[in-house]
């Protein structure tokens, strides 16, 4: 069961982009302005205490091992945690229980790492919800039980297993379709900003093609005949029974080792430089037409081989690259379309997120400590994952 609750858990990157964080606070840096019964504050919308106390359980129950107890950290003491760990360490036989200064320091780590990512889940949710809502895209109760069956379909195809999994995780139904629903926003809204990045221009084509005109080059290309043997000998062998009147292909099913050519009468269709074995491809690309070449020692045993057919190597022109090359800038314009927004969002969003001063966590309160430098994270996501 580990690999459905790992998809069915994981929100993945729902924006594939990288985003830049600058050093941000607000006036209230202690989380006033967050409602008494609320951890959060997303553009007047409350993250409920209650809310975030179920979740943290959920995130505890994904990080716990499979079927073990839950241990949701209770700071600032953390007596309970400390004592379900050392009751996880006592039930294997072996095991030396840590001191309790390492465990205390382990429910820290725990408290942090549920923290972030059961914080990081319910404020993206309202982000998502308010960006949506902004974009004119939606997504419907009935989209979200239409992804829901198809998760159960490939996840969980076995009777009973997606109840085990509920049962397990310690979520319920609306939960998962709560998540489900978080990860098919993140991604039409993906998916809306890629399609404005607008088209690309004939002028734009030309120009690529202008700049880039090595990449369009199409090597020469040679037709092989050839033959592999263990010992040099075999080769001289196949060799004078080809001179004497046997075809190669004959000569091949009787000689060759080569499993690949050896079942297509010993030929190779259409080799470029550097594709083959080195001193079979430098005595190919040496010979001439038609002229046996070998015993040549390679790295698999020795060949013997025959040029048949040389296309020379020319360049593609403007009108053959030209779809290649409106495919190639538009998927650049759509990254290009996807980091920009992703920096916007992260920056517009998080400004307008209030936490509650023992909630805050970096990249999502407007009131997390300053930082002395931008923070950048290559190839990051405006997204968050329960699952390490």
């Amino acid at each position: 069961m580990t690999k459905p609750i790992r998809i069915l858990l994981a929100l993945g990157a729902f924006f594939a982009l990288a985003f830049t964080i600058a050093a941000c606070g607000g006036d209230d840096e202690s989380g006033n302005d967050v409602p008494s019964n609320a951890v959060a504050s997303v553009d007047g919308e409350a993250v409920t205490k209650a809310d975030y106390d179920r979740w943290a359980v959920i995130t505890a129950k994904s990080a716990s091992a499979q079927g073990g107890e839950a241990v949701v950290p209770d700071p600032p003491t953390y007596a309970r945690c400390i004592a379900a760990l050392e009751r996880q360490a006592r039930a294997v036989r072996g095991q030396r229980v840590p001191a309790q200064s390492a465990l205390r320091a382990q429910c820290r780590q725990l408290d942090t790492q549920i923290r972030q990512q059961t914080m990081a889940l319910l404020i993206q949710a309202i982000w998502f919800d308010k960006e949506a809502e902004d974009l004119g895209v939606s997504v419907t109760d009935r989209d979200v039980e239409r992804v829901l069956a198809e998760t159960k379909r490939q996840s969980f195809p076995r009777r009973g297993d997606y109840e085990r999994f509920l049962r397990q995780s310690g979520m319920t139904n609306e939960d998962v379709l709560f998540r489900l629903r978080v990860n098919e926003l993140g991604t039409r809204i993906s998916e809306k900003i890629q399609r404005s990045a607008g088209n690309v221009t004939e002028a734009q084509i030309t120009d690529y093609y202008n700049r880039n005109r090595e990449q369009f080059a199409v090597p020469e290309r040679r037709d092989l005949e050839i033959i592999l043997t263990r010992t040099e000998a075999q080769a001289e062998e196949a060799k004078r029974a080809i001179e004497g009147g046997t075809s190669w292909a004959a000569a091949a099913r009787r000689y060759s080792t080569d499993a690949l050519s050896k079942g297509n009468g010993g030929r190779l269709a259409g080799v470029a430089r550097g594709q083959q074995d080195r001193a079979l491809d430098t005595a190919a690309f040496n010979a001439r037409e038609d002229v046996i070449v070998g015993p040549v020692r390679g790295q698999f045993g020795w060949y013997i081989v025959r040029v048949t057919g040389v296309t020379p190597a020319r360049q593609s022109s403007l009108a053959e690259s030209r779809e290649q090359i409106r495919e190639l800038l538009r998927q650049q314009n759509s990254t290009r379309e996807l980091t920009e927004f992703g920096r916007e969002f992260q920056d517009r969003w998080a400004r307008a997120t209030n936490c509650r001063r023992e909630y805050v966590i970096d990249q999502f309160c407007s009131n997390a400590p300053r930082r002395a430098t931008p923070t950048a994270t290559a190839g990051g996501s405006v997204a968050t994952s329960t699952t390490p």
